[in-house]
């Protein structure tokens, strides 16, 4: 598929992801009510759950549906179901990977999308609507929930994601996958991937390290700014 880094494709894309968030959020803190926005966030997670089986379900009826490279095992893919769980649940620790997990990819993955994964005629879509849920669900759970990161979870993410490399290693050996890009690095063009296996993985650590930190600085910005804010 001919898709280009912020080609006209890609910028309506990205015009449509961001215009939702926008108005969601706006809707959700400025309009609803406390029992709509419980409404909201049950249609937020049965959208989250349902983009992820239908994508499943069209790559399984076209037949391209393999075990070692579909599975929500990607950063992404967890922090879907990170973030569902801390929408429902409003829990700490599921909210603090998704912030971290969630917005780090899936960002990346909207910014510079790897078009060798648009197999499908609607792969290109997918690719948007099953990120942008991801961020979406995050900005629900910052703006409207009031959650925040706690001190220490930057650090925490880190070994956290470290130890969970170590877990997706085992499971790319068995599968032959190559779940959270460690054992051969992702199309697209990103600026942090860096070098031929193994010399991306040092910058893949280096830069994800940079990168948690700049997004926990927001994080320290909102909870010295709020007095009020939820920690569970």
């Amino acid at each position: 598929m001919d898709f280009i880094t912020f080609g006209f494709e890609h910028n309506l894309y990205l015009i449509g992801t961001f215009a939702i968030w926008l108005i969601v959020l706006f809707v959700g803190k400025t309009i609803l009510n406390i029992k709509q926005q419980r409404a909201l966030v049950l249609f937020l997670i049965i959208v989250s759950i349902s983009q992820e089986l239908l994508d499943d379900f069209f790559q399984w009826n076209a037949g391209i549906w393999i075990i070692a490279e579909d599975l929500p095992l990607h950063m992404c893919g967890i922090s879907l179901f990170t973030s569902i769980f801390a929408l429902y649940k409003k829990n700490q620790t599921a909210f603090e990977l998704s912030y971290f997990w969630g917005l780090s990819g899936a960002f990346q993955a909207i910014i510079t999308p790897d078009p060798s994964r648009f197999v499908l005629d609607v792969s290109a879509f997918w690719n948007f609507l099953s990120h942008g849920i991801i961020i979406l669900n995050v900005l629900w759970l910052i703006i409207i929930d009031n959650m925040r990161c706690r001190s220490g979870s930057y650090i925490n993410t880190i070994i956290i994601t470290n130890s969970c490399l170590f877990i997706i290693s085992i499971v790319n050996t068995i599968l032959g996958g190559n779940y959270w890009f460690i054992c051969e690095k992702p199309g697209g063009e990103s600026p942090f991937i860096i070098g031929d296996w193994p010399l991306y993985l040092i910058g893949f650590e280096i830069s994800g390290i940079l990168l948690l930190g700049l997004f926990y600085i927001p994080m320290i910005i909102l909870r010295n700014r709020d007095a009020d804010f939820a920690i569970r």
